[in-house]
């Protein structure tokens, strides 16, 4: 799979016009969105696409810093799952102050069209973009080279709430791994780095199970898990692989 970031978009640009800079990956069908977890509401707006346009760091980050919410993974974590669902092309815009002061105009045809040679986007409902959140789902509208899909809000379970990563994150805040992982379509996974005396430290930045005992991995090492009142990770039945490892969760236990 091709990762590669985006420069900005250069100069002022008007309607859409021809396709300049698409080369051989003309024709591309692009899935645009953060993407946090890659959940099953993600999917099916990745579905029947080869080219993923995403961002990193979370927009909010730089938007609402006060604001920004817990991640589901890491980049590594995020590729791994577009890379297994099919995706062949990764583009990151690397979202800075710059960033957000590009028009959404300008946004669809410096990156989407001249720089992804994209005939077909894919976005979640909702889906805003570009200076101040100005653009929507019209504004690829505008553009007669692009054809647009706009998937609907996926729902699942008995109230019919849908699947996005806010809900993931409140399982995950109270302990509901199990459910997390049925909307995640994986379990839990979160990098970590072994502390002095052993235990396993989970930065602040990720969505961070509640306190309790779990069931998981350590790598590739099934242990017990216990998740303290300050969200340190103590290790039962297993070796530490390194420095930085990787803390899977399967069940909570109690």
């Amino acid at each position: 799979m091709e990762v590669f970031s985006l420069e900005l978009p250069q100069g002022k640009r008007g309607a859409c016009g021809r396709r300049r800079t698409g080369g051989a990956h003309s024709h591309a069908k692009v899935a645009i969105g953060t993407f946090d977890g890659v959940h099953l509401g993600h999917r099916q707006v990745l579905h029947g696409c080869d080219t993923v346009l995403t961002f990193d760091p979370h927009p909010m980050q730089v938007l609402e810093p006060r604001q920004v919410p817990s991640l589901l993974s890491d980049r590594r974590r995020k590729l791994h799952k577009l890379g297994a669902l099919g995706i062949r092309r990764v583009a990151i815009v690397p979202f800075d102050q710059a960033w957000s002061q590009v028009s959404a105009e300008d946004f669809v045809e410096g990156i989407v069209v001249d720089r992804l040679g994209a005939e077909f986007v894919s976005v979640g409902q909702g889906f805003r973009f570009g200076a101040r959140g100005a653009g929507t789902t019209t504004t690829f509208d505008q553009c007669p080279e692009l054809s647009t899909r706009v998937v609907p809000l996926v729902t699942r379970g008995p109230a019919g709430e849908p699947i996005s990563s806010t809900r993931i994150r409140r399982l995950i805040f109270d302990g509901d791994v199990e459910v997390a992982a049925d909307l995640l379509g994986a379990f839990l996974v979160l990098p970590a780095v072994v502390g002095d005396e052993g235990q396993l430290l989970i930065s602040s930045e990720f969505a961070r199970p509640a306190p309790g005992f779990y069931l998981g991995y350590v790598d590739s090492h099934p242990c017990a898990l216990r998740v303290c009142q300050d969200r340190t990770v103590a290790v039962m039945g297993t070796a530490r692989t390194g420095t930085h490892v990787e803390v899977t969760f399967v069940e909570r236990t109690s």
